[in-house]
């Protein structure tokens, strides 16, 4: 991770088709790739753009008034037991039409491709139950099909157990049902969903619940991520790794046998650093995780409640300050990393070629500004497939 196969003063030639052809010094381009339409990137830096995933940006509403409840004091845990947190987005999601969620939430993505990301993992998760999960996820393909978003979709539908099933453990269990033999069928039926994640911690689904889902996850044909160890060693990340998930998620609290299980079994372990921040959460041990050869993800976990933050390159810098991460690692757990736990590194996340020509010109000639300037507008031009999307070509 901390190997960026730096080439000074070097060239990228992209196709007509918005491919990368070749990567190397400028003075060895081919000479069949030398054309007219060259950009002089004098003194700036070209980089992947970022892949952010872990999203749940397609939301209704939002959470302000908790922001304000938080600072002064109240909990996470506890708005959320009182009703407030993932259930108060449940409601506002549900009251919204599909046009109206889709509305919102392309302004959203919008302003995060212009900070850099061009690829995005989005979830379900604020229906909870099977007619706003469905109505989610076609928002997420819509985003692709018609907004020109480079996506994969999510089915979190155990994200939590919705206010109408927390009367008794027999509805509680009757919800857990009807995710695994009416909702996720469903998802699968219709080609909504890549994967299917689920939120296995304290004071959502414990791991024989979350074992149950994931199962019939895998059944369908769909990729495993978990939400795990955000507020204990509450046996996600285990879990995690005795499936075989692409990802497992948060690990704010990971021992060494955990993170051992990560490494042994190729899940990627994805930092949410912005989470830790607004929460006022210690940060997960990005350091340790490394040490123990365990691939790292840095994503922004944006969402409604707990971390509206749209910049990455602001949560990379939180990464290095806060997970402990070096700059170079922060970057390669942004780009080819991120792509890796969504299984589009053979698409995105480096300048290799065959890639796609998602590139970020950084007005520096020096990528390390990403996190000693953290923040500041750095980013001169963003490509997607060769276009540029933010930003021009001087």
């Amino acid at each position: 991770m901390s190997d960026l196969r730096i080439i000074k003063n070097g060239s990228v030639a992209v196709t007509d088709e918005g491919t990368i052809a070749w990567v190397g010094p400028a003075d060895e381009v081919p000479s069949s790739l030398r054309r007219t339409g060259v950009i002089d990137c004098s003194g700036d830096t070209l980089m992947p753009a970022f892949v952010d995933s872990h999203t749940h940006l397609v939301w209704g509403g939002d959470r302000k008034d908790e922001l304000e409840q938080r600072l002064g004091g109240a909990d996470y845990e506890e708005i959320f037991a009182a009703g407030g947190g993932i259930l108060s987005s449940v409601r506002q999601t549900r009251e919204l039409s599909e046009d109206e969620l889709y509305l919102e939430s392309l302004a959203r993505i919008s302003r995060m491709r212009r900070a850099g990301t061009t690829t995005f993992e989005i979830k379900s998760g604020y229906g909870l139950d099977l007619e706003t999960e469905l109505k989610q996820l076609r928002v997420i393909r819509r985003l692709r099909d018609e907004g020109g978003f480079r996506v994969t979709a999510t089915c979190l539908a155990a994200h939590a157990v919705p206010a109408e099933s927390r009367g008794s453990d027999a509805d509680r269990a009757a919800f857990l049902t009807r995710v695994i033999e009416e909702i996720l069928p469903a998802v699968a039926e219709q080609g909504l969903a890549d994967s299917c994640d689920v939120f296995c911690d304290r004071g959502a689904f414990t791991p024989q619940e979350s074992r149950a889902v994931l199962t019939k996850a895998l059944e369908l044909d769909l990729e495993l991520r978990v939400h795990a160890n955000e507020f204990g060693h509450t046996g996600g990340a285990a879990l995690a790794a005795e499936l075989g998930a692409a990802s497992a998620d948060h690990l704010l609290a990971l021992d060494a046998d955990e993170r051992a299980g990560l490494r042994d079994a190729g899940v990627v372990a994805t930092l949410l650093p912005g989470t830790s921040m607004v929460l006022g959460k210690p940060f997960a041990d990005g350091r340790a995780l490394v040490e123990d050869g365990v691939a790292v993800a840095v994503a922004s976990d944006c969402n409604p409640g707990s971390c509206a933050l749209e910049n990455l390159a602001v949560v990379l810098g939180l990464a290095c300050y806060g997970n402990r991460l070096s700059p170079a690692e922060a970057i390669c757990a942004v780009t080819h990393n991120a792509a890796a736990s969504m299984g589009l590194d053979d698409q995105v996340g480096s300048l290799r070629p065959g890639r796609q020509a998602d590139i970020l010109r950084l007005a520096t000639e020096d990528y390390r500004d990403l996190v000693y300037h953290a923040g500041s507008p750095l980013l001169r031009t963003v490509y997607q497939s060769g276009t540029p999307i933010h930003g021009g070509h001087s």
